[in-house]
């Protein structure tokens, strides 16, 4: 019964079944049933949801059986019949639901990955681009370059250079 449950999760999108319980959403929220101002809001990364007038939340099943007051076994059969999905699983689908799963983690698992690689070579431009800046700091506050000069004018040139791929990369450039 809970591989049913699971089944459904995996398959359905909760946004999906909000737009047909409830239509479209008003700024990003959806409007429960009989309501003035909309107070449901969706969370498509994780096919969750959040009532914050009626202070409950939950997954697509949880949200069929809170718009249409029924238990939880009922709107797993309701979106069954909705989306035509079988509830009898036989042996054959709970292998290919199996390994659609493992292959769903295997790919999320890939993404964490290279996010974890563009997180680490950002941290080592920014750790590259920070000790050049202290660099030409420290240049240019040493006695040997005269103010003005042509090498001082360089050195604010690489400086301020440096200082903007800095603010680029942390995001503040407008």
């Amino acid at each position: 019964m809970q591989e049913n449950f699971e089944n459904i999760r995996s398959q359905v999108d909760i946004e999906n079944i909000a737009i047909h319980l409830m239509g479209r959403p008003e700024r990003g929220m959806f409007k429960y049933p009989d309501e003035k101002t909309a107070s449901l809001k969706i969370y498509p990364k994780t096919q969750s949801f959040y009532d914050f007038g009626r202070n409950t939340g939950g997954d697509c099943i949880r949200l069929w059986s809170h718009v249409r007051g029924c238990d939880n076994w009922t709107s797993l059969q309701e979106i069954c019949a909705l989306y035509g999905i079988s509830t009898d699983l036989n042996t054959a689908d709970r292998k290919s639901i199996t390994e659609r799963i493992r292959r769903q983690e295997k790919a999320q698992e890939k993404r964490r990955q290279a996010e974890r690689r563009e997180r680490k070579q950002w941290v080592m431009q920014v750790d590259r681009l920070k000790a050049q800046e202290e660099l030409y700091n420290n240049l240019l506050e040493s006695p040997h370059i005269q103010p003005f000069s042509d090498v001082w004018c360089w050195l604010i040139n690489l400086k301020q250079i440096v200082s903007y791929r800095l603010d680029c990369l942390c995001g503040i450039e407008n």
